[in-house]
Formats: C-alpha cells, structure tokens, sequence
C-alpha cells in the first residue's frame, strides 16, 4: 500500500541485481531490523539519488512491513521508494524469518525464477528480512533461488523493488 493511502497496482523490481553489492550493516547485527539498517538508510537512498530526478520524483513511498530483529516478533511498518522484498514476499512461506512481513507477489507465486545475475552469473541478493531466531543474520535468496541467510555485514547482491 502506498503510504499515504491507497493500493499500489504494481511494484517493479530490478531483473538482476545492482551493479555493486553491498551489506545490511558495517558490523553482523539485525538489532533494529530492515528499519535502521545501513542498506535502508544509506546504500538504497545513495542508488535513488543517482537516478535522473524525474524517476525521483515519480517513485512513490510504499508501506512495508518487517521484523524488529534481534529475534524479535514484533512487526515494524516503515514507508519506503525503495526496498528489498521480504522472505514471504519471495518464497510464500517463512523458513528463516518471523510472520508478518507481507504477502507473496504474484510474480513469484506464477513461479518465476527466483535466481538473478551479478556480473553475468548468478548471484545471491538480500531480503529485507532479520533471520527470526538468530541476532546476527538477514535471510537472502542463494544463487540458485533457494531461501538463506548470512550475516549482516555480508557483501550480497541487491535487487531492490519500487512502486512509481
């Protein structure tokens, strides 16, 4: 949903993943979640700002909704241009995170790889999603399409979503 009211009608989400990769955090925690952590606050505003201002200005801010962290239950929602898909969003179930953090998109439920590039070969990318029982962790997709998880400093690739 968008932020300030009303039902996005599509989200877009890059094919492969960005072109440099990138950690969740400088140090291996998931204290605070998808809602203070470096690739929220610093690495995904750095992209947005490298786009022309017109597709700036056209990227509309999404709610979205996330585990605390720190093997935390609690459900934070924040409003983002730019985000990183859950686990649920991806998978449609939960392996490695806590419940709540969406719905699956269709796209991913119609069966659509799940397996991105990096350079040309296939390449793991981030979720947005704390691994639910461990304070260290955010879960990814490995280069084969399969749920994981690695810790938070990890340099991973990035293949961010957006709704305009």
């Amino acid at each position: 949903t968008y932020a300030n009211g009303g039902k996005a009608p599509l989200t877009f989400q890059l094919h492969d993943c960005y072109g440099e990769t990138k950690n969740m955090n400088s140090s291996n925690t998931n204290s605070g979640g998808w809602t203070s952590c470096a690739m929220r606050s610093t690495h995904l505003p750095a992209i947005l700002a490298l786009m022309p201002t017109e597709v700036q200005n056209g990227i509309r801010e999404v709610n979205k909704m996330t585990s605390a962290g720190s093997q935390s239950a609690t459900i934070n929602t924040t409003a983002d241009k730019l985000f990183l898909l859950s686990e649920i969003e991806i998978f449609g179930s939960v392996s490695y995170s806590k419940s709540g953090e969406g719905t699956q998109y269709d796209y991913y439920k119609a069966g659509n790889s799940k397996v991105k590039k990096f350079n040309g070969s296939a390449r793991s990318w981030w979720e947005r999603s704390p691994r639910g029982s461990y304070s260290t962790y955010f879960c990814y997709v490995d280069s084969s399409g399969y749920a994981d998880y690695d810790r938070a400093s990890g340099a991973i690739g990035v293949a961010f979503g957006f709704c305009f």
